[in-house]
């Protein structure tokens, strides 16, 4: 009789055992999971704009400036602030296309 009741609580204490391992098992999965999607929101995070892209372009036109001079100043400035936008929206575009889920 007394080898009988031994045992049982040596099985219910391995069962004890083994539940808690594996609880302490499913704590470190919780837990690599969040620290696994932290690093999947940061690498989604967009980085900062850059400066250039903030930049104003303005033509310089003066009232003295004749009509060729102010012709050829808006067209400069117009030119610089097109290539900017292309610039900077490729590079969006590009920045975002490596952070967004994939369908």
């Amino acid at each position: 009789m007394v080898s009988l009741s031994t045992t049982g609580c040596a099985t219910n204490s391995f069962r004890l055992n083994t539940a808690y391992a594996d609880k302490a098992k499913a704590d470190q999965v919780k837990v690599a999971l969040a620290a696994a999607e932290k690093r999947v929101q940061e690498a989604r995070r967009m980085p900062d704009w850059p400066a250039i892209c903030d930049t104003l372009w303005h033509s310089g036109v003066q009232v003295k400036d004749g009509i060729n001079v102010a012709t050829w100043k808006g067209d400069v400035a117009l030119g610089g602030a097109n290539k900017q936008i292309i610039k900077c929206a490729a590079w969006y575009r590009k920045t975002q296309a490596a952070r967004e889920p994939k369908p």
